[in-house]
């Protein structure tokens, strides 16, 4: 009886495999995976220089060019380190805020950002002699400015919860003074 029952769960096994099942049942295994153990997950790219004033970046199945480290001019064909930086702030309020929007059920007609930085000194970047202080950043700013038919109150709460919730200003926040604020648009 027991080699019986066991040729019926391989067989059914097997027929699970054959039907397409598996490849369903292991998306869901890694989806539950991630979702269960989300704070062991870890992000790796894997990045190569190509020139002096670009490097690519290997991500999972995207690919994207990063240019200098810093730039004081638009004239560069790739973005520079920085403005990725600010760019991928950017990109984590504006999704994050409509995810929290979406919790909530709240409707976004627009959301548009504007965020800038400024370094600490940039002639120590650029390496005058003499320079002191910090090549990093003193200050970034961002003002999102949103279109939505909901009261004032309930999309502070919003960008307070995007706010708590947001992976960059949870970590830029440590390093660097942070000014972040939310416009309602008519």
């Amino acid at each position: 009886m027991k080699g019986a029952a066991s040729k019926i769960i391989l067989s059914a096994f097997a027929n699970i495999y054959d039907s397409g099942v598996s490849e369903l049942k292991s998306k869901l295994v890694k989806r539950s995976d991630e979702a269960g153990d989300s704070t062991a997950h870890a992000w790796s790219l894997r990045v190569r220089g190509l020139t002096d004033q670009e490097a690519r970046v290997y991500s999972g199945k995207h690919v994207f060019s990063v240019g200098r480290q810093a730039s004081f001019t638009d004239e560069d064909p790739h973005p520079s380190a920085v403005e990725y930086l600010l760019g991928a702030l950017g990109g984590d309020l504006v999704s994050g805020f409509q995810k929290q929007a979406a919790k909530r059920g709240v409707q976004i007609d627009a959301t548009e950002l504007v965020v800038s930085g400024r370094l600490e000194n940039p002639m120590v970047f650029l390496g005058v002699v003499g320079a002191e202080g910090s090549a990093g950043f003193g200050s970034i700013e961002a003002t999102m400015y949103v279109g939505a038919d909901a009261d004032e109150a309930s999309l502070q709460e919003i960008w307070r919860a995007t706010l708590a919730t947001s992976p960059l200003v949870n970590t830029l926040g440590h390093s660097v003074p942070l000014t972040l604020a939310m416009q309602l648009t008519p």
